[in-house]
């Protein structure tokens, strides 16, 4: 196991560095990696074919869909966060002989990190659909537009460095979820536009690439959608009998493709959480020379 020194974490890095250093790192362990998560990926799988299958066949189900898509996300995504804390703590993500792995700890960080994000996702939603209640009843229809335009910008805005915050809690031992949140969200927002730089390039690429994996699904769904339309209309249903195993087969293999692209984004997030720390140290240590 090689210890890289480029490769380090706390290092003051560009946006542009960070993306390259996190997709570097990504792709040349990924054997590693995927020995690592491979089950989880199929679990991941597993749950998103059942999902969309019942997105298809029954859905009326979709709440129970999303609740299952919540709950295997951050199992998933709680095997990233394994590697790259053991990165943090070694300088490299070593060969996993067991086929079986799960951090517990990590894991209970990182589903109360999605808890909780969810819980200030839904209190912004309120908020916003509020102003947009109040605009839609009180002004006119642009002015209304614009208003809500604006507060949906202004919500996004604040939601950004939770980015940071929301990484360095679940890799950083000792510290509550909401002490880290008010200790490190002013800093985040201060380093907004690096943060939006890292996370809007790196979402740009992993939206593409879903897309092109999604294909064969969103064909799927549209066919079975017209098919139904049809059939309400009262034409024959004209979909094969097998149609729901043929769903259940497309889901499950572009869920385990789709795990992995979406996997990639917490290694450019790893090493933004890295350079923004790095600089505030760097800050400290300026104004302490000032004094």
């Amino acid at each position: 196991m090689e210890k890289d020194q480029d490769s380090i974490l706390q290092k003051d890095r560009s946006g542009r560095a960070c993306i390259s250093a996190g997709y570097r790192l990504y792709m040349s362990n990924f054997k590693r990696i995927f020995r690592y998560s491979w089950v989880a990926a199929l679990v991941f799988a597993i749950v998103t074919s059942i999902s969309g299958t019942m997105l298809i066949l029954r859905p009326n189900l979709a709440l129970v869909s999303l609740l299952l898509m919540v709950i295997v996300e951050a199992l998933f995504a709680s095997y990233g966060f394994a590697v790259l804390k053991q990165h943090q703590q070694t300088g490299a993500i070593s060969y996993s002989p067991k086929w079986l792995n799960l951090d517990v700890h990590i894991f209970v960080r990182t589903l109360k990190a999605w808890i909780n994000i969810i819980v200030i996702y839904l209190v912004v939603a309120c908020l916003v659909a509020g102003i947009a209640y109040l605009a839609a009843a009180y002004l006119s229809l642009y002015t209304a537009i614009g208003l809500i335009a604006f507060t949906g910008l202004v919500a996004f805005g604040f939601l950004l460095p939770l980015a940071y915050t929301n990484t360095r809690y679940v890799l950083t031992d000792g510290i509550g979820y909401w002490r880290n949140l008010s200790e490190r969200y002013g800093i985040g927002l201060r380093r907004w536009g690096f943060i939006f730089l890292v996370v809007f390039v790196t979402l740009l690429f992993i939206s593409v690439f879903s897309l092109l994996t999604s294909l064969p699904s969103l064909i799927l769904s549209i066919a079975n959608q017209q098919a139904t339309m049809g059939f309400i209309s009262g034409d024959p249903l004209g979909m094969p009998s097998y149609i729901g195993w043929l769903a259940a087969v497309v889901f499950l293999l572009i869920g385990f493709i789709q795990a992995y692209v979406m996997l990639s984004f917490l290694f450019p997030i790893y090493y933004m959480y890295g350079a923004i720390d790095a600089h505030e140290i760097k800050r400290k240590e300026f104004n302490k020379t000032k004094e």
